[in-house]
């Protein structure tokens, strides 16, 4: 049924889906108060300094962006290349090019932020150089069919996060693009690397330092931002050309402190959403 439901609504001309974008807001965010505390909680802990009022606007804001994001991505299944382009710009994709010619194998390391689900795409479309891209699966798995067929619409390859290292390794042989959001927390059973990010000890995966470092590949950090309802704007700019020369942890840090760069330049257009603060290091530390 849910499928069903996707399926018709991406049929929809966008400014329809705008509107009910709209309408699910005030009465998810003001009726229904759905999640309203989450991100309330997670502001105020990730900028102490904001007064309620700020917070409050801030929450509705990316609660609303949040709901286009979700709109979004379901037209994604119909739109055609012509129109991602018009909609999501890449300012400089011959940074990648560039790299690619030295180097073969580039990491791209992304954030939630914006609309990663066009990025993607538009990515995928553009840079002419094939693209893997890591991904964790969804627990409905008609879903996590249709968001697989979305994704790999362009030609991406789809790796997932559980066991990506031999796929990537044998993708490595050959120029291309991994492509990968690192700023999700891992799970209690999974490895952490633990930084100060948004005023607070912060739990992040490990791996785009050790996959950068196992294969010897530049890092690149793509920051994007909404220009317009509808309209993004994304840049590459180089974390490190030689992961191997750099200290311990040194690509995590490049990488944490361009999130939270991003973050506190738009913090509406982060994904504010989920639980990003589970627990505590304090815990994981004495063990």
């Amino acid at each position: 049924m849910l499928v069903t439901l996707v399926r018709t609504l991406n049929r929809l001309p966008l400014p329809a889906m705008y509107w009910l974008a709209d309408l699910l807001f005030v009465v998810l965010f003001y009726l229904l108060r759905y999640q309203r505390r989450l991100i309330t909680d997670n502001l105020s802990r990730a900028f102490p300094d904001y007064t309620g009022t700020e917070v409050r606007r801030i929450a509705a804001r990316s609660y609303r962006n949040s709901l286009d994001l979700l709109f979004e991505t379901l037209k994604a299944i119909t739109m055609g290349k012509d129109e991602l382009r018009y909609r999501t710009t890449l300012e400089n994709p011959e940074l990648i090019g560039q790299l690619a010619g030295k180097h073969r194998t580039i990491i791209v390391a992304g954030a939630h932020q914006g609309n990663w689900e066009w990025l993607q795409l538009a990515c995928s479309a553009e840079l002419e150089l094939p693209l893997a891209a890591l991904y964790k699966p969804l627990n409905h798995k008609k879903l996590d069919a249709l968001l697989l067929d979305l994704r790999g619409r362009f030609g991406s390859k789809l790796v997932t996060a559980a066991s990506p290292l031999a796929e990537l390794v044998q993708f490595a042989r050959t120029p291309g693009v991994i492509a990968l959001n690192a700023d999700q927390g891992p799970r209690p059973d999974e490895e952490k690397y633990w930084s100060r990010f948004l005023n607070q000890d912060t739990a992040f995966f490990p791996g785009l330092e050790k996959l950068a470092r196992l294969l010897d590949a530049p890092v690149v950090f793509v920051r994007t931002r909404r220009e317009a309802r509808g309209f993004y704007q994304a840049s590459f700019a180089v974390i490190t050309e030689a992961p191997r020369s750099l200290p311990e942890n040194m690509i995590m840090e490049r990488y944490i402190r361009c999130v939270e760069d991003q973050v506190r330049e738009a913090p509406t257009e982060w994904l504010w959403l989920y639980k990003r603060w589970k627990y505590q290091r304090s815990v994981y530390d004495r063990h």
